[in-house]
């Protein structure tokens, strides 16, 4: 009798571990049929909207790229130090013409304060304070993966200021037009033991067009993630994109 009441000990406390180590998993996938032009990507930036609900983090893919004969969108996932990485493929995909579907799944067990940045084939989709609520024309990204990978077109800055929680600055580069740049500040906290604190800062530009002409744009960004406690002033040590253009500034921002 000891024996069994043992054995199935055992039986349980193994189960209860399974479960507790039991990795995220991908459900309620579902697609649309194929579509022959995009409808939807236009409204949301990348096409993607990531929602958090008490299953986990829902993904909605509007307009991703399949094959004609796609039958199915498989997912598959991995999950490390805060990092969610999608894969997303149509199977089959053998046909040479090309449609898109509306996907979307959940990947249970993840919750929204666990997430840094999640990458869907590649592509960023999102970053943990990147949804502006201010004033400013856009937030400050603290996210160390951007400060690494984003684009790093050639840039300059004109006037920097800081009005309120806005980083205001002129930004200046090389291009066809202004009006397509795709620009980001984005921070990483300063290992440097230092008063006040310091944030290392990039601005990243990304546009299409290589000219010979040179435009100037205007940018507000929100800096309020970037207020520490126990002090009420931070510096901002704003990199210089390239060494023969001007830039490289530091500027204290006190709240």
């Amino acid at each position: 009798m000891k024996k069994v009441v043992l054995l199935s000990l055992v039986v349980f406390l193994s189960i209860s571990c399974a479960k507790k180590e039991q990795e995220p998993e991908v459900a309620n996938v579902n697609f649309t049929p194929c579509q022959q032009t995009k409808v939807k990507s236009a409204e949301l930036s990348g096409g993607v909207n990531v929602e958090f609900t008490n299953e986990g983090v829902k993904i909605t893919h509007f307009d991703f790229e399949v094959t004609c004969d796609f039958s199915a969108v498989d997912v598959t996932h991995t999950f490390v130090n805060g990092v969610l990485r999608i894969t997303q493929q149509s199977s089959p995909s053998h046909a040479d013409c090309i449609c898109y579907t509306d996907v979307s799944y959940t990947i249970n067990g993840i919750l929204q304060d666990e997430v840094n940045v999640i990458f869907i084939n590649g592509m960023q989709v999102y970053c943990w304070n990147d949804n502006n609520q201010s004033n400013c024309d856009q937030d400050v990204i603290v996210c160390p993966i951007e400060f690494e990978n984003a684009p790093n077109h050639p840039l300059g800055f004109g006037d920097v200021r800081i009005e309120g929680n806005c980083l205001k600055m002129k930004i200046g580069a090389s291009g066809c037009t202004g009006n397509n740049w795709v620009l980001k500040l984005i921070a990483v906290e300063s290992d440097a033991v230092v008063y006040p604190p310091e944030w290392i800062l990039r601005v990243s530009l990304d546009h299409i067009g290589v000219c010979a002409a040179y435009f100037e744009n205007e940018r507000s960004f929100n800096i309020e993630d970037l207020q520490l406690p126990n002090t009420n002033k931070v510096r901002l040590n704003i990199l210089s994109a390239h060494p023969n253009l001007p830039g490289g500034h530091s500027i204290l921002y006190e709240y």
